[in-house]
């Protein structure tokens, strides 16, 4: 997968200590080499196993993506950074 562009899509991919298909995210080793690993518990998962799955595909895995319509007023809300709970 690491050659693999994602063009808008989800890296998702089988993990056996949460025994279902999660997403993944990317960690650089020691030796600057990609690591995939499981968005739950951070697992290593196996990169030859990983697909690209679309947004309006994501439900198919458990997940979904949706749009900040409203924020607090404070510029800089909506990266994250807002502490209004």
């Amino acid at each position: 997968m690491t050659a693999t562009r994602l063009d808008g899509g989800f890296p998702v991919g089988h993990c056996a200590r949460c025994a279902k298909d999660v997403l993944a995210w990317v960690r650089l080793d020691e030796r600057d080499e990609e690591r995939r690993l499981c968005v739950h518990c951070d697992a290593e998962l196996d990169p030859l196993e990983l697909r690209v799955v679309m947004e309006d595909e994501l439900t198919t895995v458990g997940y979904a993506t949706h749009a900040e319509t409203e924020n607090c007023g404070r510029p800089d809300c909506g990266g994250g950074r807002c502490g209004k709970g």
